[in-house]
């Protein structure tokens, strides 16, 4: 038996809980090509096809000449590689970015040689599935090391972090109405180290930063929020060694999930819930024994709680080993991972079946992995937005930032599409309800009405007919608002 560290050894004395660590065995790697060498793997970035899983891709910001901006597909393949934009040290990946007023997918990758961030588009479908958007980078005179991408639910409009290794954090709002992307600064935070990795939560517009020596803190990610941060972790203390590297998120619905953090010091990942923000513990990949690690000092990381097709039909973890030439980043299935811990991590592929372990205490607000941002949206129930259309859905959850009890079980309606998505992001609802009259912008307070004892719309609450609260007759739509 191992003997007990002295910080694990000083825990039991104290008597408070000690996390643990647990061992992942990898099932497969990435396989740069030959041409790929030297330099060190500094981010990955995992974009899940929304059509088609099987199809989706990993962006690799690799800080050597001969590599650059790398592209592989889940079988560990390369596929595309932008070497003649020169290295990159970081990437971050979104759908939906207006481009010229389409939709596309958005890369922002941090270039050393455009000493800024460059701007890319994605489509698997495309002979040259990574184009560059522009002659060269659209925001220049910084050397960036982490950058994540975040779009407002409120506003709809887009933004990219940005941070240095000197320890500067900035956002800029994006767009991209001219066919270029542009950025404009809309204010810089106050850090205390250098900046490691960015991860986006927009289910609770909070934005992860890990920082050399400082651990992980967590900002408020709207552009008009304060500037200073909040420590979750403390190096040495709170789960992290003080070399760190990228964070990401484990989405899981309602708001729940884990917030992964590549502890470079401990060749390990460390484990938060998303929700509560307390370290659950962390883990190696390594051999089945323990014996070897296989990845050594990781600084990139990426995971998704979607279903990639048959190969990972419940998700997939993927971590950087600093050891291997060229470097590469190892695979795991994210089942590999929760049923290491004990008791496991949430599946969310499997949720009618799996608790999991992040049950979040505080009751308050929990972005496609890695620095790569939030990733693409899950598929939404949109309900209608016409007053002929009275449809009240349950899946349908409260506005953000909601601190509430859990939601009101009679059903939910929400008045606009934009609402809707909102709603679904948020983690839980208070009891006390709120209807809005035929002014969309006037709400009143009050309990949802009580059902008729007769007549066609208490017949309406047979299961084989609508329930009484969705008659398309009422003059009232009524929707769950959050205490705060």
């Amino acid at each position: 038996m191992r003997n007990p560290t002295p910080l694990a050894l000083a825990a039991l004395l104290l008597g408070t809980p000690v996390s643990a660590q647990v061992v992942v065995s990898p099932t497969a790697q990435s396989e740069p090509a030959p041409s790929i060498t030297g330099g060190v793997l500094q981010d990955v970035a995992l974009w899940v096809s929304p059509g088609a899983p099987s199809s989706s891709l990993f962006l690799t910001a690799y800080n050597s000449p001969n590599s650059g901006l790398v592209t592989f597909g889940l079988g560990g393949e390369q596929l595309d590689a932008e070497l003649a934009d020169g290295p990159m040290s970081a990437v971050a990946v979104r759908d939906g970015f207006p481009l010229s007023g389409v939709q596309q997918t958005l890369v922002v990758a941090a270039s050393i040689n455009f000493n800024g961030l460059a701007a890319y588009t994605v489509d698997p479908d495309r002979a040259d599935r990574v184009e560059r958007i522009g002659a060269a980078g659209f925001l220049t005179g910084t050397q960036f090391s982490a950058v994540a991408l975040y779009q407002n639910e409120d506003s709809g409009r887009f933004y990219v972090f940005a941070g240095t290794s000197t320890g500067v954090l900035q956002q800029y709002e994006l767009a991209g109405d001219t066919g270029r992307v542009t950025a404009t600064l809309v204010r810089t935070l106050t850090t205390t180290g250098p900046i490691a990795g960015l991860a986006v939560d927009e289910a609770s517009d909070s934005l992860f930063v890990t920082q050399q020596g400082q651990g992980l803190w967590r900002y408020p990610a709207a552009a008009d929020a304060g500037v200073t941060g909040e420590q979750l972790s403390i190096q040495g203390s709170g789960g992290l060694s003080a070399n760190v590297g990228r964070v990401a998120l484990y989405r899981a619905r309602n708001g729940e999930g884990y917030i992964l953090v590549a502890d470079t010091g401990a060749d390990a990942f460390a484990v938060y819930e998303r929700r509560a923000r307390t370290l659950v513990g962390s883990f190696r990949l390594a051999d089945a024994d323990g014996g070897v690690i296989r990845a050594n000092d990781p600084v990139a990381l990426a995971v998704t709680a979607s279903s990639l097709g048959t190969t990972y039909p419940d998700g997939l973890f993927v971590g950087s080993d600093a050891l291997s030439n060229p470097q590469r980043f190892l695979y795991a299935r994210w089942p590999a991972v929760a049923e290491a811990f004990d008791p496991a991590l949430r599946i969310d592929t499997r949720f009618d079946s799996d608790g999991g372990t992040d049950g979040g205490t505080d009751g308050g607000p929990g972005d496609g992995g890695g620095s790569g941002g939030r990733g693409p949206r899950q598929a939404r129930a949109i309900l209608p937005t016409s007053r002929a259309a009275r449809v009240l859905r349950p899946p349908c959850r409260p506005p953000l930032r909601s601190r509430c009890s859990p939601w009101c079980g009679w059903g939910v309606a929400v008045a606009t599409e934009a609402r809707c998505q909102r709603a679904r992001a948020a983690l839980k609802c208070a009891p006390s309800c709120v209807s809005l009259d035929s002014s969309p912008s006037r709400w009143r307070a009050g309990p949802p009405p009580r059902a008729p004892a007769s007549g066609p719309a208490a017949r309406r609450r047979s299961p084989s007919a609508s329930p009484w609260w969705a008659s398309t007759t009422s003059t009232d739509r009524w929707s769950p608002i959050a205490r705060h």
